[in-house]
């Protein structure tokens, strides 16, 4: 026991995990899903569909790309649901902003980048939740 009366055996992992209450980290996963699944519906429907395949064209993706994204998005949303899936989950959203902050980056949108870094932030926090860790047991 250390001073503070905490085991001194903690591993590295339990000693990098953020510790929230499960009620704060159920808040940001839902918002992290509807997020994304909605986002992820606006790239594959409606009008605004057509206005992804414009951006991802004129950012250099090849046709499509902004369909394979969007589906990504949706079953990303859903599967940080399912505590079992939650941190991978997470991690393929933290993947799917570091995306989206590079092109932002290199095609100098850098108003865009606020929303990228806020909505990987909080997939880091879910991913880096010791409630995701408790929750796969």
């Amino acid at each position: 026991m250390d001073r503070r009366g905490r085991d001194a055996s903690m591993s590295l992992e339990d000693t990098t995990m953020i510790r929230l209450p499960r009620a704060a980290v159920l808040v940001i996963v839902i918002f992290l899903a509807v997020v994304f699944v909605l986002v992820g519906i606006s790239k594959l429907q409606g009008p605004s569909a057509m206005r992804w395949s414009e951006r991802f064209a004129r950012w250099g993706y090849p046709a499509g790309a902004e369909r394979v994204v969007g589906v990504l998005e949706i079953l990303g949303g859903l599967a940080v649901l399912i505590p079992k899936w939650r941190r991978a989950a997470a991690a393929m959203l933290i993947g799917l902003m570091a995306g989206a902050l590079g092109t932002h980056l290199i095609n100098a949108e850098l108003t865009r980048l606020i929303a990228p870094l806020v909505i990987g932030g909080l997939a880091f926090v879910v991913y880096a939740s010791r409630q995701s860790t408790l929750e796969k047991m």
